[in-house]
């Protein structure tokens, strides 16, 4: 949620909670105000700022990339001896150490990811690290899809945060911070982009058959692309690939459909006292509602439905 604050309260804020260097007014006869807004993931942050009057800001050397993403007005961003225009037609890509001049009314949200979670991402994907380090380009359109998709992506996200009525379970937190990471991956140029959207070798049948296994007997975990890969030895893109070429489906969706099964079993022989919420959450389905969609889907009734008629049929 953004809250309106003055200058000393920003300057309070973006010193001790996004560990900038400087921030001062560009015109200090001008009436300021401002509002800022901050989540954190874990490995990225999130955050919001609209400032009423023109501000200059320097940011220190720290392990992380910063992504801009203009939403109204207009500024610029220096980045050693380059200067990059900022506007709502393209996302800004920066290392920790960078200067901002912001003109009035400017308006945005501000992405940071440390960057070794960011390089772990590139070493699942690719099934190694590359030898070359991540070097993330300045400037993207938004003409170009991926980036697009990246903005919206990152607009629903602080939507659907600032619209939660009660705390995110944090292994929904994780999957949410693990998309929106790979999307700055594909969605900003990079000297490894062509890597990453080069078709790797598909993994061997047996690493799909060993995922499969490793998911039926640990499907109450919390599992992750990152974590069957890392299981298999092969890159997450080549998992992917697998799947998809010997299956017909994802490894992710296999294990929905693993839960799925593991919860029809439950409804059919239920305990005392058992609620279909209560299976939900049982089977790692953190919204209820969607539970019971994808439920509908694969069975051809609600969850309700199955628990009424197994009760009834007992009593």
């Amino acid at each position: 949620v953004a809250t309106p604050c003055q200058a000393d309260e920003m300057r309070h804020v973006l010193v001790d909670v996004y560990d900038a260097r400087l921030f001062g007014l560009s015109d200090r006869s001008a009436t300021f105000t401002a509002r800022a807004g901050y989540f954190d993931f874990g490995s990225a942050n999130l955050s919001y700022c609209s400032y009423g009057a023109p501000v200059h800001l320097q940011f220190r050397d720290d392990p992380y990339v910063r992504l801009q993403f203009c939403l109204a007005g207009s500024g610029r961003t220096k980045i050693g001896s380059r200067e990059v225009d900022v506007d709502s037609q393209r996302v800004i890509c920066s290392p920790a150490e960078a200067k901002f001049d912001l003109g009035k009314n400017f308006e945005q949200f501000a992405l940071r990811i440390k960057r070794e979670a960011i390089e772990e991402d590139v070493a699942f994907l690719l099934g190694a690290r590359p030898k070359q380090r991540l070097c993330l380009g300045d400037a993207q359109t938004y003409g170009a899809p991926q980036a697009k998709r990246l903005r919206d992506l990152v607009i629903s996200t602080a939507k659907n945060i600032d619209l939660s009525a009660e705390p995110i379970p944090r292994p929904l937190l994780r999957e949410i911070e693990g998309t929106i990471r790979l999307a700055v991956l594909y969605g900003v140029q990079s000297n490894l982009s062509d890597l990453l959207h080069e078709c790797s070798k598909p993994a061997p049948p047996w690493q799909v058959a060993r995922v499969e296994e490793w998911i039926e007997a640990n499907w109450t975990e919390d599992v992750s692309i990152e974590r069957l890969a890392a299981l298999t030895g092969a890159g997450a893109r080549s998992i992917f690939l697998a799947f998809k070429k010997a299956r017909g489906y994802t490894p992710m969706a296999y294990l929905k459909a693993v839960r799925l099964k593991a919860a029809r079993n439950m409804l059919l022989q239920p305990a005392p006292g058992i609620s279909v919420t209560g299976v939900s959450f049982a089977c790692n389905f953190m919204n209820p509602s969607h539970f019971a969609r994808d439920y509908r889907r694969e069975f051809g009734e609600l969850p309700s439905v199955t628990l009424q008629r197994t009760k009834s049929f007992k009593s």
